[in-house]
């Protein structure tokens, strides 16, 4: 190679190297972090911040939340307990999209809403796709059979065998309890869109000889079919599920903000009106007891 050659290679190697310095001295922030972590998506509550809306996903599960049939207009606990949450914070509620219990994660992983604003039962299983809040309240899951059924009457063993089957919906939280609960009975698994209504017609048609569920959940069923299905053993819950709200996995700073303002319900004694105003069948609402003790106070100014 001739020497204005050299030259020339050496002098655009040196411009290359340059440009090249210039380049990562650009592209990476002054602490050091990766140009990926630098540009992170937003999160749901920087959004949630930003535009002053929380999208809500919802189902519709009375008296937790009722759609009206001619306006369709939501209301139920579930609706009044956001928008008491979210009253003074600035923030208004969306109800962007109905759920069911098998979509509702991917609507949260897909990001069409920020949380399942229904309160809903918690499982382990559906913890490693979904965070879920501080308990609302607790309820009792009980066992019904068809009115005139006396086989499992405060026998909730009998439920225990491969004769029995025990109706559920698919992926929702009783489903999870009775395989638990009861792992030698046989499952009829409903679809996760079944409506209202349809475990019950299934132990009446036969289809099944039990179902889980709690009080407020059956009301309506039993307003419309008296002595149709019955509880089997009143003072004897099969398990005792809180209600929760949902976040994504990962919306940690979402999931605390409606913490806060669960906490606050509670403190402020809203969460006790809310339930008064939408139990249906008293005493089926369990209310969270107190962590604290209130001391006598006693006034020293008096013999």
């Amino acid at each position: 190679m001739r020497f204005p050659q050299l030259i020339l290679v050496i002098v655009l190697s040196v411009l290359a190297a340059s440009a090249t310095t210039s380049y990562i001295n650009r592209a990476t922030p002054p602490d050091g972090t990766s140009v990926t972590s630098a540009t992170k998506a937003e999160s749901a509550f920087d959004r949630v911040k930003r535009t002053g809306i929380l999208r809500c996903g919802y189902y519709v599960f009375p008296p937790v939340t009722l759609r009206d049939p001619n306006t369709r207009a939501l209301s139920g606990m579930g609706v009044d307990t956001i928008e008491q949450l979210l009253h003074g914070t600035g923030i208004k509620v969306e109800w962007a999209e109905e759920v069911d219990f098998g979509n509702w994660q991917a609507g949260l992983e897909a990001r069409r809403f920020d949380a399942v604003c229904t309160p809903m039962w918690p499982e382990a299983s559906l913890a490693r796709e979904a965070l879920f809040t501080r308990p609302i309240l607790y309820s009792g899951i009980n066992v019904y059979a068809r009115g005139d059924d006396h086989r499992f009457d405060n026998n909730l063993a009998a439920i225990n065998d491969p004769s029995v089957t025990i109706v559920v919906i698919e992926g929702e939280g009783t489903a999870y309890t009775a395989l638990n609960t009861f792992p030698k009975a046989k499952l009829l698994a409903l679809p996760q869109n079944a409506p209202g209504g349809s475990m019950a017609e299934s132990v009446v048609t036969k289809k099944a000889d039990v179902m889980l569920w709690d009080e407020n959940g059956v009301h309506d069923f039993l307003a419309s079919n008296p002595n149709s299905i019955r509880n089997v053993a009143p003072d004897h819950p099969v398990k005792v599920m809180p209600f929760v709200l949902v976040t994504k996995l990962g919306d940690s700073t979402l999931r605390e903000f409606l913490n806060v303002g669960l906490q606050s319900l509670e403190d402020t004694g809203i969460m006790n009106q809310l339930m008064d105003k939408w139990e249906r069948v008293p005493g089926s609402f369990y209310r969270l007891a107190k962590p604290y003790v209130v001391p006598n106070v006693v006034n020293e100014d008096k013999p």
